[in-house]
């Protein structure tokens, strides 16, 4: 059965399997002309090695580390409540979710930036600070977002670690003050290899055209709710709604009430500062970014309900856990796998294999699939965010080869606009719901 475990990869899938299926100094190579940090290529690089790099062997690393991210939500909510079926839940409701259960089965860096992102907030609020260092420091070799929640951590904790000694000060309780925040000047001092490659590749980004836009916060309201029921039935939307509304109303806050703001403050930071980020320096906001988000979300929900609602969190989780398990039965990624087979069936001697560039190209999944064919860009260059930084001079095709007598045309555009100089003119077309081979002949 198809699942979302074993559909096709698709094209930023492609590009991270492809990348830790070569040589690890190679790999190196691409991550820094890419634009992420390589914490996710080397986990994935060191993983292919044990696994192989199938389908179902790449997704179970995505799929174990959103299972750990729950587990760290709900050791928050019991941190902090000391309610272990409330943690259990919460920790169900967090993996459950709708919209964050799709990205379990992601072949990127998603998946290990909310693990780490969960497990750096746990150890946070727990204030275990050798777990604390090495979730933080994973969490921002992952992706550069991380970097806001460590701001909003350190912030916090100068601020009750200050005010803990009263308002008059002395330089001795300065020293003390200071030499707990110790963990934090650790962090850095890790991080600190990896700053000026980080100016590179957000320099890089800033130049590139990127594609990402920056939200109106009308728009970032709706993300809001669209974390809550994305992946949920229309028809159940507003018994969600009203569910989630009661168990935030419902808490004991005289007992949460501190460490609750102490986590929204935490979980909310990506938010509020990709938003600020987006509209003064460059579009850095995007959904799939903020994973860690929706499950602090669900913490925050569960976290301090009163003991009569556990059976509304409990209804909650049936509700995700129902729509969850119908999204892994029907998969909606593009059969590349499927095509590829058909095309290696039908390839002949003088056959040109090509990737046509409309609104998206795929080459990596073409390569990954074992049918590469590079992209037919006639004029003009592709921007960085299309996968550059894996892209040799033999994957851009500006010419068709004299010697090609038949092409065979890989994309996504409709037929009629598949335009090919030198009278080139279509003879077959197989059709693979959104994508096409398209034959052509002279």
């Amino acid at each position: 059965m198809l699942t979302l475990l074993n559909e096709s990869l698709w094209g930023d899938e492609g590009f991270s399997a492809l990348a830790v299926m070569k040589p690890f100094k190679e790999m190196m190579g691409v991550v820094l002309r890419d634009t992420a940090p390589p914490g996710f290529y080397v986990i994935g690089w060191t993983w292919t090695r044990l696994f192989g790099s199938s389908e179902a062997a790449l997704r179970s690393l995505p799929l174990l580390l959103m299972l750990g991210a729950g587990v760290f939500s709900g050791l928050i909510v019991y941190e902090i409540t000391k309610k272990r079926w409330v943690a259990i839940l919460t920790g169900l409701l967090a993996f459950l979710s709708p919209f964050t259960f799709p990205y379990a089965f992601e072949w990127r860096m998603y998946a290990l930036l909310t693990f780490a992102t969960l497990g750096s907030i746990y150890f946070f609020i727990a204030r275990r600070w050798k777990g604390y260092v090495a979730m933080t420091v994973l969490a921002l070799y992952t992706h550069h977002l991380a970097l806001f929640t460590v701001a909003v951590q350190g912030l916090w904790f100068l601020k009750t670690e200050f005010s803990n000694h009263g308002k008059k000060w002395s330089q001795e309780k300065i020293i003390k003050a200071l030499k707990h925040i110790w963990p934090f000047w650790l962090v850095i001092g890790l991080y600190v290899p990896w700053l000026y490659p980080m100016y590179l590749q957000t320099t890089r980004v800033q130049g590139a055209g990127f594609w990402l836009k920056a939200p109106r916060l009308l728009e970032l309201l709706g993300l809001m709710g669209k974390f809550l029921v994305g992946g949920v039935k229309p028809e159940w939307w507003l018994a969600v709604g009203v569910m989630v509304l009661i168990l935030l109303l419902g808490k004991r806050w005289k007992q949460v009430g501190k460490g609750w703001l102490e986590v929204l403050l935490v979980v909310m930071a990506p938010v509020v500062f990709s938003f600020i980020v987006s509209y003064l320096i460059t579009p850095v906001f995007y959904d799939r970014y903020l994973l860690s988000v929706v499950m602090g979300i669900a913490v925050l929900v569960g976290m301090g309900i009163r003991k009569e609602l556990v059976v509304v969190l409990m209804a909650l989780v049936v509700i995700y856990g129902y729509s969850s398990y119908q999204l892994f039965r029907q998969p909606h990624k593009r059969p590349f796998r499927e095509m590829a087979s058909q095309v290696k069936a039908e390839l002949k001697e003088g056959d040109f294999l090509l990737n046509y560039n409309g609104a998206a190209h795929h080459l990596w999944e073409t390569k990954y699939y074992g049918i590469p064919g590079p992209i037919y860009v006639p004029k003009g260059e592709l921007p960085l965010w299309v996968g550059t930084a894996q892209m040799t001079e033999e994957d851009i095709l500006k010419e068709i080869p004299r010697e090609a007598k038949r092409l065979v045309v890989v994309t996504s555009e409709p037929v009629e606009k598949v335009v090919i100089e030198g009278g080139w003119q279509v003879s077959q077309v197989s059709e693979f719901e959104s994508i096409r081979t398209v034959w052509m002949e002279r």
